[in-house]
């Protein structure tokens, strides 16, 4: 009887250290499992993150590539993979957006041409996509201004994202110092980079002499090649300066010619004190002297380009509107901005109408003179100088200002 007991007081210590073995072992597996787990999970949030970091720097890439290149990049072929660290990252699709929405930071318009871009980022097991818009800005209020430009010359960077293009710059310069002294003019222009040829000059023209006047000049350059340039002009004097400028690109875009009136009111000031001024252009299809020196300054163009250089009194001194030829067609603000101390602000504008449409010569009154008219904001004096230029075979899609840079828009991860 003690014996039976003992033999099952043995089974059951057996049979419960097995059961404990069991449980240890579960628990064991169990642990490892979780471990496992944990550690697969751990892997996979690294590699996403990593995914995700790869997107985000290919998309700081092309937002590079981007503002270097132009819009005209915004193609796959143009945006390549690459790696970086333990990600990589691959442009999926590129699309132009024609009329992106924006804010009036980015232009005057709120719309401007863009660039969607959806790009992957991936690591190891893991794999993110972000979508990029990015905006191709032009702010009116740019361009450069200081004193100087007989010791320093003036300025202006040029950044071309085709081939062929022309530049118009439109500088506006005080003719006298606050204490009198003799009258500067213009005196040369040269650029830096790969141009064709040495700068054009469109016109260089005085309000009128004495301590308000202000003198206005308007030069054209023609790039050769996408890169970055530069336009410098000089004064016989240190003046007060403000310089603007734009550019336009197309297939073949060509100077035709420029116009303005230096003998009259027309085109160098006003009298009376309407907020309306109204100035005349000698008729463009016949009159004036063209780039190739035949008659017509503007035959067969395609778009019009407006520099306008004025004294000023306060900062909100600017132009409200241009409007051009009988039906009062309304020119559109590229660039403007005031000098230093507000005393004079300088401005380009400009209106495109297709050659099929008319063009711009379907503007132009027959055999007597052309009327523009500009409407004033502030308190602007009546000195001021402008000058006109003519361009033809422009793709509407490319005029900006000289100021122009590529912004991100939207960033976003789609679900």
């Amino acid at each position: 009887m003690n014996q039976t007991r003992r033999y099952q007081r043995g089974a059951f210590a057996i049979t419960a250290i097995m059961l404990l073995l069991v449980i240890v072992a579960t628990s064991m597996r169990f642990l490892l499992s979780a471990a496992e787990s944990s550690n697969y999970a751990s892997v996979v949030y690294r590699q996403t993150l990593q995914a995700l970091m790869a997107a985000d720097s290919g998309a700081e890439i092309a937002l590079a590539k981007l503002r270097k290149a132009g819009p005209l990049s915004c193609t796959t072929a143009q945006l390549p993979a690459g790696v970086l660290g333990l990600g990589a990252y691959s442009v999926t699709s590129a699309v132009t957006l024609p009329a992106m929405a924006v804010a009036a930071n980015c232009n005057s318009l709120l719309v401007s041409r863009g660039c969607r871009i959806q790009l992957q980022g991936s690591s190891g097991m893991a794999a993110r996509t972000v979508n990029l818009d990015i905006a191709y800005c032009s702010p009116s209020d740019a361009g450069v201004g200081g004193f100087g430009g007989a010791s320093s010359p003036i300025t202006q960077k040029i950044t071309p994202y085709q081939t062929n293009s022309v530049v118009l710059s439109n500088i506006s310069f005080r003719r006298k110092l606050d204490s009198g002294g003799p009258n500067t003019s213009s005196s040369s222009c040269s650029q830096s980079g790969i141009f064709t040829g040495t700068c054009t000059q469109g016109w260089d023209i005085q309000s009128s002499s004495g301590l308000n006047s202000v003198g206005g000049r308007g030069i054209v350059g023609i790039t050769t090649a996408v890169g970055d340039y530069t336009i410098n002009q000089l004064l016989l004097a240190d003046r007060n300066y403000v310089a603007v400028g734009a550019i336009f690109e197309g297939s073949g875009v060509t100077y035709l010619g420029a116009y303005a009136d230096d003998s009259s009111a027309s085109n160098k000031g006003t009298t009376g004190t309407s907020n309306i001024v109204q100035g005349q252009v000698a008729d463009g299809r016949v009159s004036g002297t063209s780039a190739t020196g035949t008659a017509g300054w503007c035959k067969g163009a395609d778009t019009l380009i407006f520099g306008f250089s004025a004294k000023a009194a306060n900062a909100d001194d600017t132009l409200n509107s241009v409007t051009f030829g009988a039906v009062n067609l309304p020119l559109m603000l590229l660039e403007r901005n005031h000098s230093p101390t507000n005393d004079m602000y300088a401005e380009v504008w400009y209106v495109y109408k297709a050659v099929a449409a008319g063009g711009i010569d379907s503007l132009f009154a027959g055999g007597v003179p052309t009327d523009f008219r500009i409407s004033k904001n502030g308190s602007t004096t009546n000195q001021w100088a402008a000058g006109f230029a003519c361009l033809k075979n422009v793709d509407p899609s490319t005029p900006r200002g000289l100021v122009s840079f590529m912004q991100p828009y939207n960033w976003w991860e789609p679900y």
